[in-house]
């Protein structure tokens, strides 16, 4: 005899085995911050698809400190969760937690950010944007932008993490390699934080003032930042040439009015969604690659009214 309960039961997973999961699984997801502009949406997205996969997903929030991470990171291991997504903030401090989880076969992959090399052995994928190429990209938008020569300021955001030192690293090489006369003024850390962004910016604008002719922000909202500095100290002065990365509606907001000249879109949507579709499939018992990234699109006023904003 056949109960609701059983027919429930069966209807469930006649569910999973469509999605390629023969049981409901249970992911932790250990994501950079719970409330960021970017962090924020990209969460939303992987929680929804996780959704629509039938799996569970149990998220804790690093909310931008190293050494909370590293603890929810045993944490999820003593969980004896199905796969763990982690954001990492370091290129180093998570090996270790990472090899454990291995030894306790847990599947590991990281959203987002980058790592050092030494702990490619210890994940299944890293799934997000290039941060290097980021940089990369800004180089030369800069570039473009100042015809090749100028002071400029860079406005980065943590010290040593992998994003910051991907995107930093990208710029400064990119310009080197093309011959650039772009000079750097000095490197700020402003956290990917507006306010911090916002006292940093004053900071700079007062010694060096008039020398800064282009700025490179890590991410818009610290582009923000300087913007709002530069319009207190400068009122009615148009704003130096300034590089974002993210494609916020912000942003595209400020090339169209002047207030920027570029940014690059990465979508937090896809970032979400690449990396639990991506864990899906491990779970499914598949290969995956050991790099996924997402598209990247460099905006000025040339396009802006031809893209979409990321978030």
């Amino acid at each position: 005899m056949v109960t609701r309960k059983s027919a429930l039961l069966s209807c469930a997973a006649a569910l999973f085995a469509s999605v390629g999961l023969a049981e409901a699984k249970t992911v932790c997801y250990v994501t950079a911050a719970d409330a960021h502009a970017y962090a924020t949406p990209a969460n939303e997205a992987l929680a929804a698809r996780a959704k629509e996969l039938g799996i569970e997903v149990l998220t804790l929030s690093q909310n931008f400190d190293v050494q909370t991470g590293t603890e929810q990171l045993n944490t999820c291991i003593a969980r004896n969760v199905d796969g763990i997504i982690l954001w990492p903030l370091d290129p180093q401090a998570y090996i270790p937690g990472l090899a454990r989880a291995q030894g306790a076969n847990i599947p590991s992959i990281l959203i987002n950010s980058p790592m050092s090399e030494q702990a490619n052995e210890f994940i299944k994928s890293f799934t997000g944007p290039d941060v290097y190429e980021e940089g990369e990209l800004a180089a030369d938008s800069l570039n473009d932008a100042l015809g090749g020569e100028g002071a400029v300021v860079v406005i980065a955001g943590q010290a040593g993490n992998g994003t910051t030192i991907g995107r930093v690293g990208g710029f400064v090489d990119r310009l080197k390699e093309i011959g650039s006369k772009i000079e750097v003024l000095d490197t700020v850390n402003a956290d990917f934080d507006q306010q911090k962004a916002l006292v940093a910016s004053r900071d700079l604008i007062t010694r060096f003032g008039d020398q800064i002719k282009g700025v490179y922000a890590n991410d818009d909202t610290m582009a923000r930042g300087f913007i709002d500095a530069w319009k207190e100290a400068n009122a009615g002065k148009p704003t130096p040439p300034i590089v974002g990365i993210n494609g916020q509606k912000d942003a595209f907001e400020s090339i169209k009015s002047g207030e920027m000249y570029s940014t690059i879109v990465q979508s937090p949507v896809e970032d979400g969604m690449l990396a639990i579709n991506t864990m899906a499939e491990i779970l499914d018992g598949k290969e995956v690659d050991a790099r996924l990234p997402i598209p990247l699109t460099v905006v000025t006023k040339a396009n802006v009214d031809s893209v979409e904003p990321a978030f």
